[in-house]
């Protein structure tokens, strides 16, 4: 036998042909491919976040009190409302994205800046979404599109542009599936790096967010279900400790605000008092009906409409359901594999769907929709191609699943760029025009009582604070004077709270409230509040 030909027997035997570093040929390829598509995802990214990029403030107050606590931490005043002329210690919102902020805000406090910053932090759960992806389906091909319809997801985006903790809770949460499926759990656990690190991510994703509690429950789940003993204990052990501070100083707080609520019929409705046993059921049910057939299908794909002041129609049970069992077979798909998509998928609803029934909105279930998609894409990617090869058709998956993509491109971002390009509402502009003027006047040391003081406070400076829900008109006077008002803003930005509390009070007592300013267009006033005894 020649050279030659002993040589080919030789490489027969030990397999593909590999170069010098190892790699064979099909792998130099695969990386090359991924490559490709992450300065793809990249260059999409870019150009999207450039296009809907948002400079103003959004509306919804969490974002200013985030941007108050970070401001609160930078300036070394502790974790306090600055906001508040009291300067009240904050109970409610874990400390962990204020933090975030606040090291940042060394850089610049500007709130255009701190936006940007979540946007990296969107592009760096992209090329995690893709890493976790491709692992689990072992295709880029079905990584790249799920990545692809989750760039294009107006709910990332808009969250991507608001200083809001859904997307360093989503690039800590994914850090740690990530380190989960490269630890090797039957190792030395106190010399296992892996051990301590996917410690510090659950950790680090629960003082940004309390459901990262759902990140906790689904990995001890995981290592119980895989029978790693010692792992469990580590992991639970290590996770107690870590968290009893929060809950402590809670507790000498008055008890967690996130606890509170949840035994309530309604947070926002004290007087219908504490839920009871049929309450929770009812709750689950109500929960779950909405998840199936609202939040998870708007949140994987935003073009699908959603109205929650009508009642569920059919076909949004059939378009859930349809959805869910995509999800399902993808899941099932996934086998054993997919152990730990499973088991955080479980902790995560088996909260929510205890959750009270009035916090709806994709919001609550943004973390997971990744993985909702992912499973959902994969089970159909399956069902396709057993369709097709049953009636003998060979379509390119990838090819498929891109021209629906582009479909919900134009009706997913389109409004995002609209909102970015366009002014305050007028009933918003004369709200934030009265809180300069306080800012013009140089009235820094004063107490202002409105709707949304957080969003106030950015724009004025001020010590601000809401008004109390109280039918009684004389107990809103009391608790004005117990929160040492100096003027009360009437606003027109159509919160039910101003007409039904805070307008009946003022015309009770007019002879206490001294018109300051008015603004039309809507009709919004500025009162001086003159207490009498």
């Amino acid at each position: 036998m020649s050279k030659k030909a002993r040589r080919i027997d030789t490489e027969k035997e030990k397999g593909p042909v590999q170069d010098k570093i190892g790699q064979t040929k099909d792998q130099r390829d695969q990386s090359f491919e991924h490559i490709i598509y992450l300065v793809i995802i990249t260059v999409l990214f870019l150009s999207v976040y450039g296009y809907i990029f948002d400079k103003k403030i959004d509306f919804n107050g969490d974002n200013a009190y985030y941007y108050i606590l970070g401001k609160a931490l930078s300036q070394g005043e502790g974790y306090v409302n600055i906001a508040d002329i009291n300067k009240t210690p904050n109970n409610h919102y874990p400390p962990g994205y204020p933090f975030i902020l606040s090291v940042f805000m060394y850089i610049s406090d500007s709130v255009v800046f701190l936006k940007t910053i979540n946007g990296i932090f969107l592009l760096a759960s992209l090329f995690m979404f893709y890493y976790l992806f491709s692992h689990f389906s072992t295709s880029p091909k079905i990584a790249f599109i799920t990545v692809f319809f989750l760039l294009l997801n107006s709910h990332f985006l808009l969250y991507s542009t608001i200083l809001m903790s859904e997307l360093s809770f989503i690039l800590f949460s994914f850090l740690c599936l990530i380190l989960i499926l490269r630890t090797d759990f039957e190792k030395n656990l106190f010399k296992n790096p892996g051990m301590y690190l996917i410690l510090a991510t659950i950790i680090s994703a629960y003082y940004i967010r309390s459901t990262g509690l759902a990140l906790f429950g689904g990995l001890l789940l995981y290592l119980i279900i895989k029978k790693y003993w010692r792992a469990a204990i580590f992991i639970f052990t290590g996770f107690i400790v870590f968290a009893v501070p929060w809950i402590i100083r809670g507790q000498k707080l008055g008890g967690s605000s996130y606890i509170k609520p949840l035994v309530m019929i309604n947070p926002y409705r004290a007087e219908l008092g504490n839920a009871e046993l049929t309450d929770y059921i009812n709750r689950f049910f109500s929960n779950m009906s909405r998840y199936i057939t609202r939040e998870i299908p708007s949140g994987s794909l935003p073009f699908i409409q959603v109205n929650y002041l009508e009642d569920i129609h059919i076909q949004e049970w059939m378009i859930g359901l349809f959805i869910l069992i995509l999800i399902i077979f993808g899941l099932y798909k996934l086998g054993l594999k997919g152990m730990i998509i499973f088991t955080y998928l479980a902790a995560t609803f088996g909260i929510l769907l205890f959750w009270p029934e009035v916090w709806v909105g994709v919001r609550f279930v943004l973390p997971v929709i990744p993985l909702l998609l992912f499973a959902g894409i994969l089970g159909f990617y399956y069902f396709v191609q057993f369709l097709l090869f049953k009636i003998g058709i060979r379509l390119k998956f990838n090819v498929l699943i891109l021209l629906i993509t582009g479909l919900a491109f134009f009706a997913s971002i389109k409004n995002l760029h609209f909102k970015a390009k366009n002014d305050y509402p007028p009933a918003w502009q004369n709200y934030f025009n009265i809180a300069k003027w306080f800012k013009n006047e140089g009235l820094e040391d004063v107490v202002v009582i409105c709707r949304k003081p957080m969003l106030f406070y950015l724009r004025s400076g001020t010590y601000t604070s809401n008004y109390a829900y109280a039918n009684d008109t004389e107990a809103l006077i009391e608790d004005l004077k117990r929160r040492k008002a100096d003027y009360v803003v009437l606003d027109n930005l159509g919160y039910r709270q101003t007409y039904e509390y805070l307008l009946p009070a003022i015309n009770s007592n007019k002879d206490k409230f001294q018109v300051v300013l008015k603004l039309e267009n809507p009709d919004t006033y500025l009162l001086k509040f003159n207490p009498v005894d």
